[in-house]
């Protein structure tokens, strides 16, 4: 039987493995020179509605095919003591504050965090990882929409340690660890993902359907 197709537009070996892991039922397509065109508005408030965006304009690049999904996933790092920033700004949360509306560097962003952590004499918080991850698709002539989120809770100190990872893996200390992120091994780390917490769910949810007669 023919595989259902995933269209995925990441260059992010990481997150395509991770993808692969989960969803070996189905035909993942990382076709980035096809997609990469897209101009996306992420404007939603919150990460569900930019993962949905997002999935949604790579599902509208694809009008006549049948019986395939689209997924996209849109994460952030969330900070108690900071009102719960950087929230939904976090891959640009250094420029933004600068009022330039790009992605700014991971150190970029770090240095940031790091900065207003100090200037309000935090030496850590209470801080949590989210992921959410969306899927739309066309089954039978039936379109499907899903989209859920995993979390990491944990803290985030105001000294970077590590060097793994990426983003702000160097200053957060997940639930129950010592260690940062940074310094986590990235299968000690996978086994704890945010996002991998969302995909499994993503992965229930169409286990759940009867894709054939959806």
């Amino acid at each position: 039987m023919q595989k259902t197709k995933i269209f995925i537009a990441s260059s992010n070996q990481g997150k395509i493995r991770e993808i692969q892991e989960i969803f070996k039922d189905y035909e993942i397509i990382t076709d980035r020179l096809k997609f990469e065109h897209l101009e996306v508005q992420e404007n939603a408030d919150s990460f569900e509605g930019n993962a949905l965006i997002k999935a949604k304009a790579l599902f509208e690049t694809l009008p006549y095919m049948q019986n395939f999904l689209t997924m996209a996933d849109d994460s952030g790092l969330c900070i108690d003591d900071l009102n719960g920033e950087p929230g939904i700004y976090s891959a640009r949360y250094a420029n933004i504050k600068l009022g330039i509306m790009k992605n700014s560097s991971d150190d970029a962003n770090i240095a940031c965090i790091i900065k207003q952590m100090k200037e309000k004499s935090l030496q850590s918080s209470k801080a949590k990882f989210i992921a959410s991850v969306a899927i739309v698709g066309r089954i039978n002539g039936n379109n499907l929409e899903f989209v859920t989120r995993g979390e990491l809770q944990g803290d985030v100190i105001n000294s970077p340690r590590g060097k793994n990872g990426f983003g702000y893996d160097p200053i957060f200390i997940p639930q129950g660890y010592s260690q940062t992120l940074g310094e986590l091994q990235a299968k000690e780390k996978n086994k704890i993902s945010h996002r991998k917490k969302a995909l499994e769910k993503i992965n229930d949810f169409l286990s759940n359907q009867d894709l054939k007669n959806f």
